[in-house]
């Protein structure tokens, strides 16, 4: 058999994981995907080619729309772009390949350097978690609860543990694993009961910006004016005290900001409002992508740290100055991180932290602070992807942070998904995709600190360490393989 149509199987089982995440929302189906991909494997003739058919299905459908994106606003051909993409993709397929050794060092060991390879990804040439596996899980209340526990990475342990014992529940006829999935979701619900405590602080009134421009025309200086007086506009209709801009909401940099949106500002600031709007600041001939914090008692700035490779920045400029040149056009994409990190900001007694958009899938975004912010604010446009999956996925990355460490978010975006989402992760509110309109809610801060927020990934880490250890360490295991072959 042709090897392509053998391994088709695997290639369309990780492709439809995409209908896991957001917006599809069917969770349950990650469940059937790797039950169905241990059947599968226990037969396959080659386990590494079947986990990197399958990982290559998972992150090509559930990322193809970063091949438009660069299409249309990065000005590179269709072929060049998938070229690109396809060499990303086939890079991130690696990411699966620890599922290919359970036959030799066991389930434990496999599924322990799957998703230690999970977190490395986060961390990884400047990271790129989006996809992890938990995050699929946001709305799955059987195992939801482990979030401020374990972490979004513990989520994904859980998540493939409970597949393998079901397969081997359903094919190996091991009926005693009934028994550790209920203890596990029994868990899981004494998580979810457990007591907390937590100051009371006062409410927060919000109001939250979409502009809905589109990134085809944002960049455009013909398009700057009605720009300017859309967002001028929702300024004056807005209600809240604490009046949020999306990212960049304004193309021109801080210094050129319009007079006629700077008279509606100092206006609200005068009242006593508090306006948080994203743009681009020059500071010593280098551009950072911010937000300005506008109040009557001081002025704060915000300037975003975890830049967008391609996107907002060129690594390895020196070795890839031909895509640069030659492939990619994106406006602003030379940007600098600060030189200095960001404080934590506070309105009235309450502590909040500031994330601009692509920040906020990392974990670091939101425990960097100190003191712990009581509530975290993100900036963003996602106008880039279209009407693509990617802002909604966004927004469930933002949902796990906020289940993570039981804090409310607002998403401030310019054409969705603007929201807020409780401490428990839900989004309770939000705006139309692609509408022009205001959100107004009332957020209630605290000051709890989950297990999570407090430990980080470090007891996660150590169990999976303990278990790769406990069964000859994996990850290795292609490397003593190679060795063996060439004696």
């Amino acid at each position: 058999m042709p090897i392509f149509s053998s391994q088709v199987l695997y290639f369309i089982l990780g492709a439809l994981s995409i209908f896991s995440f957001a917006p599809f929302n069917f969770y349950f189906l990650q469940f059937i995907i790797f039950v169905t991909f241990f059947y599968l494997l226990k037969n396959s003739k080659n386990l590494y080619r079947s986990s990197l058919f399958f990982g290559f299905g998972f992150f090509s459908t559930g990322l193809y729309w970063l091949i438009p994106c660069i299409v249309n606003y990065g000005g590179a051909s269709w072929m060049s772009a998938t070229l690109l993409c396809g060499t990303f993709f086939c890079f991130l397929s690696l990411f699966f390949i620890p599922l290919s050794l359970i036959k030799r060092y066991g389930a434990l060991a496999a599924i322990s350097s799957l998703i230690l390879l999970e977190i490395l990804r986060e961390y990884f040439l400047t990271g790129f978690p989006w996809l992890s596996l938990g995050f699929s899980q946001v709305d799955n209340i059987l195992i939801n609860s482990y979030f401020p526990v374990l972490g979004s990475h513990g989520v994904s342990l859980i998540l493939i543990v409970i597949s393998y014992l079901i397969y081997q529940l359903l094919f190996e006829k091991k009926y005693i694993n009934l028994l550790t999935i209920f203890l596990i979701i029994i868990l899981n619900f004494l998580i979810k009961i457990a007591p907390y405590k937590d100051e009371s602080l006062d409410s927060i009134n919000i109001s939250l910006l979409q502009g809905n421009v589109s990134q085809a025309i944002k960049w455009d200086k013909n398009a700057i004016d009605d720009q300017v007086l859309k967002y001028t506009s929702l300024l004056e209709d807005a209600e809240g005290t604490l009046i949020i801009f999306p990212e960049t909401a304004i193309p021109l940099t801080w210094a050129n900001m319009p007079e006629k949106l700077s008279k509606v500002i100092k206006a609200k600031v005068e009242k006593g409002k508090t306006i948080i709007i994203g743009s681009i600041f020059e500071l010593n001939n280098q551009y950072l992508n911010g937000a300005a914090v506008l109040s009557n008692k001081s002025d704060a700035f915000y300037f975003k740290e975890h830049l967008v490779p391609f996107g907002e920045y060129f690594p390895l400029s020196d070795y890839l100055g031909f895509i640069y040149k030659n492939i990619l056009n994106i406006p602003f994409s030379n940007l600098a991180s600060p030189s200095i990190k960001n404080d934590v900001l506070k309105y009235e007694n309450i502590f909040y932290g500031i994330n601009i958009c692509y920040e906020d899938i990392f974990k670091h975004s939101y425990d960097r602070y100190l003191p712990t912010p009581n509530f975290f604010i993100n900036l963003t446009n996602d106008a880039w992807y279209d009407k693509s999956p990617a802002s909604y996925q966004h927004a469930q990355i933002s949902q796990a942070r906020a289940k993570e460490f039981h804090k409310p978010i607002v998403r401030a975006t310019n054409t969705g998904v603007t929201a807020l989402i409780d401490s428990q992760g839900n989004i309770t509110e939000s705006l139309p995709q692609f509408s022009t309109g205001i959100l107004n809610v009332k957020l209630k801060p605290n000051t709890y600190q989950t297990t999570f927020s407090k430990l980080g990934e470090l007891p996660l880490i150590s169990l999976l360490i303990f278990l790769i250890f406990a069964n000859k360490f994996p990850l290795f295991a292609l490397l003593k393989r190679k060795k063996k072959v060439k004696s």
